[in-house]
């Protein structure tokens, strides 16, 4: 372990007392050694001095413990808004960051645009057997059911109808029920989902969602899907999609407790500046439309990139149409090299004032952003500065935001800001450029503000639009957190520490097969040196084997092909080299119980059978442990009303279970022992 080295270890008397011991073997003709010396004056002013660079050499400072991190691979996570989901209860278009507030004026933005709807969810159906039920709390969210188990029997399916034009895209939202027990580990990109749903247009075809957030309703999310021109109605004027579960997978039967086709995401955040960067052909009358909200009402600033850099656009014409604002530009110096040529700022009307800097150009200038208190988002937050070129000339160049100034050489187009003073600060032109001096010549072209943490709010909070107040009831607002400071990273790295990526240990392989992603892991168990295929005896040498169990509804379950190959597939990831690893399903080794009681008349024979099937089920995952006689006769016992057990008697099914002379049940390694059938006779008083 690494001791740190104190530095700061002297104090002003400690110096100036070994300084002046030394004087007679440094200068022996120095015999005045009281304070009212001059030399003695100078001693104290250096011992000062001295224990001052101690006391800074012993502290490390913000961007110190910031590098540190880094090179550990732990960067303080920045901060992030809050986001909830709307439901749109009118039904017009409105743009991307259309400006939502509620009564306490927490200001929110929509993620997405809001377009007319072309079709309309009406009504949902359950269909089993030929038999349609309808299902209309689905769509308010006040009921919850398992549309592909439904009454009790499998084969179901989920029908929803639709009425309005076909064609397009259908975007419809999902709330599905976490299931009770082991919870789900995130999905990776790209991974597949636990189970395979068909999704049919009912007279059209089947065909496979654009993007599905659900993974097969594993989770609550977005299902996009593109609609057939040619879907047909039936008699009421519905269009109907099916769908039907056509792979079950080895887990929970999905539970949804809502669908809606007028689910919105918006975000507490507040965009003050947002820039556009557009690809045209050189010539004039060239056209760029901008169809977020901001840019409807936003003061415009147009640059044009050309072969030397960026140019400001003076003159250009601009109309409003149904898709936004138009800009006609002439785009006939623009460079030509197939990268973005024509950058449009929008700046909000209303802060202006606040976007828009002059600059004097010393080193080390700051600017001060006037933002109310709240917080900026770092990934959204860059500068369009006046800069002075490498030719002599001054342009206008993107510069951007980092942590720290050291790390920028003097020609890096960088700065920092300070939340705390919520100041801008450039470069002295050693460690970062300067900003040239000039009126203006400091502009944000992206600036997004959020009050993270304190956004979280709570669920129909009363949220209206700004453009006309109609009301927009909202799920509760979650996910907003402040920036991560250098002591709660720390801490995080040091949790870090104490999990490890590679598998070393038993524990470790049975940690990383609980944690594959997508799956709910009941239990899991390492066997080291087992290889289930081997002879009876024989040792699979540098072999673990990993036995593991899904969480499942099942009183048996077992792991399907894809459930393993994924938990196989994770533990190769993470193995030690030469170490073989599988993952394999438990077997399941029946046990008989016969029990004689006699109780006081207060206990039924239902009880004891609830208890000894409580004790030998797949949920408690006890793999490889033994069926003990000692421990089951003390279970009976313990049931209220028993007052003397006269028999007890285990007995194991198959070749796989094997019994003691003390009468208890052995299972294999990677066997689990569960409840075939209990014998119970009760005796009265």
């Amino acid at each position: 372990m690494l001791i740190p080295r104190e530095l700061d270890d002297q104090r002003f008397e400690a110096i100036m007392h070994e300084a002046v011991g030394r004087l007679p073997w440094l200068c022996p003709q120095w015999t005045d050694h009281n304070a009212h010396d001059p030399g003695i004056t100078l001693l104290e002013l250096m011992a000062w001095y001295k224990e001052m660079q101690q006391y800074q050499m012993d502290q490390l400072t913000p961007s110190l413990r910031r590098g540190l991190l880094a090179l550990a691979g732990v960067c303080p996570t920045p901060p992030q808004p809050a986001v909830c989901a709307l439901e749109a209860a009118d039904t017009q278009a409105r743009p991307a960051f259309s400006r939502l507030t509620s009564r306490q004026e927490v200001c929110f933005e929509l993620l997405e645009p809001i377009m007319a709807r072309r079709t309309t969810l009406e009504r949902v159906q359950i269909e089993q057997e030929g038999r349609a039920t309808d299902a209309a709390d689905l769509l308010s969210g006040s009921m919850e059911l398992r549309p592909f188990l439904f009454s009790g029997q499998s084969g179901s399916a989920l029908r929803l109808g639709f009425s309005g034009e076909t064609g397009g895209t259908l975007r419809l939202w999902f709330d599905v029920t976490p299931p009770q027990g082991a919870a789900r580990n995130p999905f990776d990109a790209g991974q597949d989902p636990p189970r395979d749903i068909a999704w049919t247009f009912e007279g059209a075809a089947q065909v496979r969602p654009l993007s599905d957030e659900t993974y097969a309703f594993s989770r609550s999310g977005y299902v996009r899907l593109a609609a057939p021109v040619d879907w047909p109605a039936d008699a009421d004027g519905l269009r109907w999609l099916r769908l039907t579960l056509i792979r079950a997978g080895c887990e929970e039967q999905p539970r949804l407790c809502g669908v809606s086709d007028r689910r919105y995401q918006a975000a507490q955040q507040q965009t003050r500046a947002r820039s556009h960067w557009f690809t045209m052909e050189a010539g004039a009358g060239q056209r760029v439309t901008l169809e977020d909200a901001l840019a409807r009402t936003a003061e415009l600033a147009v640059f044009l990139r050309t072969a030397q850099g960026l140019t400001q656009l003076e003159q250009y014409e601009e109309e409003n149409v149904a898709k936004g604002r138009t800009l006609l530009l002439d785009a006939q110096a623009a460079a030509m090299d197939g990268a973005d040529n024509v950058l449009v700022v929008c700046l909000d009307p209303v802060r202006v004032h606040d976007l828009l800097f002059d600059t004097v150009g010393r080193p080390g200038e700051e600017l001060y952003l006037n933002l109310d208190g709240q917080t900026v988002l770092p990934q959204r937050f860059r500068l369009l500065c006046q800069t002075l070129e490498p030719d002599g000339a001054v342009r206008p160049a993107v510069w951007h935001c980092v942590d720290d100034l050291y790390a920028c050489g003097p020609r890096d187009r960088a700065f920092t800001y300070d939340p705390v003073r919520e100041t801008v600060s450039f470069g002295n032109g050693r460690y970062g450029a300067m900003v040239v001096p000039g009126k203006g010549s400091v502009l944000v072209m992206d600036l997004t503000v959020s009050q993270c943490g304190m956004g979280n709010i709570p669920a129909d909070a009363g949220l209206y639009f700004e453009d006309g107040g109609q009301p927009a009831g909202n799920t509760a607002a979650c996910g907003g957190r402040d920036a991560e400071s250098l002591a709660e990273a720390g801490q995080r790295l040091l949790r870090q520490l104490c999990h490890t990526g590679k598998c070393l240990s038993a524990g470790d392989y049975e940690e990383q097969a609980r944690r594959t992603p997508g799956l709910r892991v009941a239990a899991a168990k390492a066997l080291p040196d087992y290889d289930p295929q081997a002879p009876v005896g024989a040792r699979g040498r540098a072999m673990v084997t990993v036995v593991v169990i899904p969480a499942s509804e099942e009183k048996r379950p077992a792991p399907d092909t894809r459930f393993l190959a994924a938990v196989a597939r994770r533990l190769g990831q993470r193995r030690t080299i030469g170490v073989r690893t599988q993952a394999i399903g438990p077997r399941y080794v029946d046990v008989d119980v016969t029990v004689q009681l006699r109780t006081n008349g207060t206990l039924d024979r239902r009880t004891v059978e609830d208890a000894l099937e409580a004790r030998l089920s797949a949920a408690r995952a006890d793999i490889g442990a033994p069926v003990r006689w000692s421990d089951m006769l003390a279970l009976v016992q313990k049931l209220s009303g028993v007052l003397e057990v006269q028999r007890l008697e285990l007995r194991g099914a198959g070749p796989d279970a094997y019994q003691t002379a003390a009468g208890d049940i052995r299972v294999p390694p990677d066997g689990v022992a569960v409840l075939r059938r209990a014998e119970v006779e009760i005796g009265r008083i």
